[in-house]
């Protein structure tokens, strides 16, 4: 049977619909089109064509930077970065003295416009305005995979928001547990040493067998064993748990203190390369991660392995009302959790739980390997004077058997010892900042252009490098005076009692504060105004600035280092500790030179890619054989 399909209307407008879209395509077709080969081989070539000439010609010729003086060269691959980053070399402060407080650098192939400046105001005006001057996206990433998102990496309100509870854990409650934690490891330290210089046959990893020292004598990798007592002493604050890596080297600790270790192994030919280009592209190393970032990670997994269960521990200790605010006062993991349970606190204000692992991974880093490089760096050069480690033992064995907090900096030599191994031993040698926005950087000593003029300020264009040279800073005869490169504790001595006093060693001509009163008040700020811009005011405030303008171990403004009053607390007590009970001498034949990786390391020429950072000194007992007064100002003579 033959059936009639009635067309209903909406089929009808149906069909027209598919018709007109059909239609459509077949226009858009007409209209946009795939290009041939040889026109997008001809694109590629004027993109190409367009972008070497803003980088090569544009950018350089509209640089603001342009008309500053500055070394010769730097037009390779690096520029003059191979230069600044070498730190067996005297060229950047040969470079300091002949174009003064702020001069031109390049980077890659000489058209990346840099500022160099060790100027006061200038580099206080950077690290105060951090909001402006972040960390490069290049050098974030690297930090992040030592780091994480802890308080080195983040950047505006995720830094303040985290800043805001670390610093909780500084208080004077905090410290003066922070001191008995210290104290207990620098006792444990002293104990592990005593056994070492009694008993000829004990070995430990930083301390092997030398057949060649006498029986009471013993060679102890100081940078080692003071990584591992700084390692232990932040587990404690940070995670509550002793860790021992110092005394149980093969147990858990041990073992996870080893894989960090690891980390900071210098990376040679293509492995580094690959790893300056893997900073520009992330990408490359999640999908083909180098040797390095393997032990980065395994490094990292073992702290979680560790922090993870101990976290949630101490979250349901936390809720059950058993982590009383006694025990917060030294413990960072304590502290962040129960600020994130504070009542009517928003999501924002809250830590995030990568948050607190990286602050973890941070205080690791921050915590152990900067403190124990200074130490290490400071204790070196005691051993290669006799005179003054005589005179520092004199005062401490004069004062009693411990330094409680209370009496932290009641040492006067003892202060100015530890004065002395900051400035000269920095841990981090050097700061990097890119502004975000241009701005203008107001100067305290003006400088005169290529073009002769005289300026007071130095325009700066949004996302140019400023490199703030740390350690040139506090090497600098303008500032330190004539003997600026000596380890010369006694230029604090008169600084002592009045931290705007000028020291004795500092010349007329540049009469400058480089220090506060006590090390527990590294650093200060630099009493230097944003508004106040005037030449003479500018000169002014040069020849009088306030409080650690000169000293910027610890960094300055809002981004300074939270830890810095812990930091010269350990460097005191194990000074203290380990130096009425040992004299301490170099190895003969070794020479010690730096590398750098994320901050100032030892190690023994023609070593680094064998055995890595290491710092071998001669440790022996401690006979009580001091000179007397007179004789001893003698040898120091």
């Amino acid at each position: 049977m033959h059936t009639n399909r009635q067309v209903r209307p909406s089929d009808r407008a149906s069909c027209q619909t598919d018709d007109s879209m059909s239609n459509l395509l077949l226009d858009a077709e007409a209209i946009i089109r795939f290009p041939t080969l040889l026109e997008a081989i001809t694109l590629l070539i004027a993109y190409v064509g367009y972008q070497i000439v803003r980088i090569f010609i544009y950018k350089p010729y509209t640089s603001p930077l342009k008309d500053l003086d500055g070394p010769p060269k730097g037009m390779g691959p690096v520029g003059h970065t191979d230069i600044i980053m070498d730190m067996n070399d005297t060229t950047v402060g040969q470079w300091m003295e002949t174009y003064g407080p702020a001069f031109l650098v390049r980077g890659p192939f000489g058209v990346h416009h840099r500022l160099f400046t060790h100027d006061q105001r200038a580099m206080s005006h950077i690290f105060n305005h951090s909001n402006t001057y972040t960390k490069s996206d290049q050098l974030r990433n690297l930090l992040k995979r030592h780091m994480k998102e802890g308080l080195f990496v983040s950047e505006g309100d995720r830094h303040r928001v985290q800043r805001k509870v670390v610093q909780k854990l500084f208080g004077t409650m905090g410290l003066r547990g922070m001191e008995e934690v210290v104290q207990e490891k620098a006792n444990k330290l002293r104990s592990i040493l005593i056994d070492l210089t009694t008993n000829p046959i004990f070995t430990t990893p930083y301390c092997p067998v030398d057949p060649k020292l006498p029986s009471t004598q013993r060679q102890i990798d100081v940078f080692s064993v003071f990584a591992r007592c700084m390692f232990d002493i932040i587990g404690i604050i940070a995670i509550d748990l002793d860790i021992r890596s110092i005394d149980e080297w093969e147990a858990e600790g041990g073992v996870m203190f080893d894989k960090f270790a690891d980390i900071y192994v210098p990376a040679q030919g293509f492995e580094n390369l690959r790893m300056i280009i893997s900073l520009f592209f992330p990408w490359i190393e999640k999908v083909w991660p180098s040797k390095n970032t393997r032990r980065i990670q395994a490094a990292m997994k073992s702290l979680d392995d560790l922090a993870r269960p101990v976290m949630e521990q101490r979250q349901r200790e936390i809720e059950e009302g058993k982590r009383g605010s006694a025990t917060d006062s030294r413990d960072l993991l304590t502290m962040m959790l129960r600020h994130n349970m504070t009542e009517n606190l928003t999501e924002d204000q809250k830590l995030r739980d990568y948050e607190i692992e990286g602050q973890l991974s941070t205080f690791l880093f921050a915590g152990s390997e900067t403190t124990a490089s200074t130490m290490a760096f400071g204790l070196h050069r005691l051993s290669q004077l006799p005179a003054i480690q005589d005179r520092l033992r004199s005062e401490i064995l004069g004062y009693g058997d411990n330094l409680p907090y209370e009496q932290i900096d009641d040492l006067p030599y003892l202060d100015a010892v530890v004065k002395e191994i900051l400035r000269l031993d920095t841990s981090i040698p050097s700061n990097v900042r890119q502004p975000q926005q241009d701005d203008t950087i107001p100067l305290a000593q003006p400088i005169q252009l290529k073009s002769g003029n005289i300026v007071s300020e130095i325009k700066i264009r949004k996302g140019q490098m400023v490199h703030l040279p740390i350690e040139q800073l506090h090497q600098s005869v303008l500032v330190w005076g004539p003997n600026a490169a000596e380890f010369d504790p006694s230029r604090f001595l008169a600084t002592s009692k009045n931290p705007t006093a000028t020291s004795t060693s500092l010349s007329a001509s540049s009469a400058l504060s480089p220090i506060p009163s006590s090390t527990s008040e590294i650093p200060g700020p630099s009493g230097v105004h944003a508004d106040d811009s005037s030449p003479s005011s500018l000169a002014s405030v040069h020849l009088s600035p306030g409080v650690g303008s000169n000293f910027m171990t610890f960094g300055d403004g809002p981004r300074r280092c939270v830890g810095y009053k812990l930091t010269t607390m350990e460097i005191k007590i194990m000074l203290f500790t380990l130096l009425r009970e040992f004299e301490v001498s170099p190895v003969e034949d070794l020479t010690i030179a730096r590398w750098n990786m994320l901050s100032t390391r030892p190690f023994v020429v023609n070593t680094l890619y064998t055995k890595g950072s290491s710092l071998p000194l001669v440790f022996k007992p401690y006979k009580g054989d001091l000179p007397v007064e007179g004789e001893m100002g003698e040898r120091e003579r």
